[in-house]
């Protein structure tokens, strides 16, 4: 198939990117059954936009821990927290909660002090992945995920020491994490979890050489573990507006 075949307009693919599913997709409320609306149980709920996608969303059903790396407007975010979902709401006896893991590394502007609890401290820097999260199944029914500690924040400086049980870790920009900061976390896998990290190399706020960076070394040292998925969406797989793979190329290189 053609690039062109594959690409669709650039409203197309935002609307199809930020439109939330049907409520009835997802179980949350029922914790014994764990019965789900079929038509998403056939995938028939998910419009990807690239092969690449549904191919991405079948590794992370497939494997224990997966790795993911692409440039900014492949859909990794929204397929990664997607499917998180779903396996959630379907698989309620493992699966207790969601929990997700950022590096609190600023991108040049700097935040300074920030007060409160350990959640608050946190939330400018998970603010993007709740955006996701709110686009795929509405503002009220995350919020009371994040109320009832099915979905919740974790501090990666606090991971040490901790087994990861029961839940399905999304671990995003990881691009920004050290390779001691990856082991950190990689190593807290426990009974019954699942890991999903992602990231873009061409993105770090920490290092100008992204093969420094805890992402790319994880991917280079663990891709020949059976159970471990790697997958790399590339620029042809940019679904958001045209412009941002123009951008891109134009930027790539000489922005450091």
């Amino acid at each position: 198939m053609s690039k062109a075949n594959k690409r669709i307009s650039a409203q197309k693919v935002t609307q199809a990117v930020v439109t939330p599913f049907p409520k009835t997709d997802f179980n949350f409320e029922d914790e014994e059954t764990n019965s789900f609306d079929n038509k998403f149980k056939n995938l028939s709920a998910i419009e990807y936009k690239t092969e690449n996608q549904r191919r991405y969303w079948d590794l992370i059903g497939e494997k224990e821990m997966i790795f993911c790396s692409g440039p900014a407007g492949t859909g990794k975010s929204f397929i990664s927290l997607a499917r998180a979902l779903q396996i959630f709401s379907h698989e309620r006896k493992k699966f207790k909660k969601i929990v997700i893991v950022k590096p609190a590394v600023e991108a040049d502007e700097k935040l300074g002090y920030l007060p409160g609890s350990m959640e608050e401290k946190l939330e400018p820097y998970i603010y993007s992945t709740k955006y996701v999260l709110e686009k795929i199944l509405g503002k009220q029914k995350i919020e009371n995920l994040f109320a009832k500690g099915k979905i919740e924040v974790m501090a990666l400086a606090y991971m040490r020491g901790i087994n990861v049980d029961n839940s399905i870790l999304i671990f995003e920009e990881a691009q920004n994490s050290t390779p001691r900061q990856m082991k950190t976390i990689l190593t807290r896998i426990g009974e019954n979890s699942k890991f999903i990290i992602s990231g873009d190399h061409e993105q770090s706020d920490r290092y100008k050489d992204t093969k420094e960076s805890g992402l790319y070394f994880a991917m280079e040292k663990l891709k020949n573990i059976p159970e471990i998925g790697i997958f790399e969406f590339k620029p042809e797989d940019i679904v958001r507006n045209p412009l941002v793979e123009k951008i891109l190329e134009k930027f790539n290189g000489d922005v450091k």
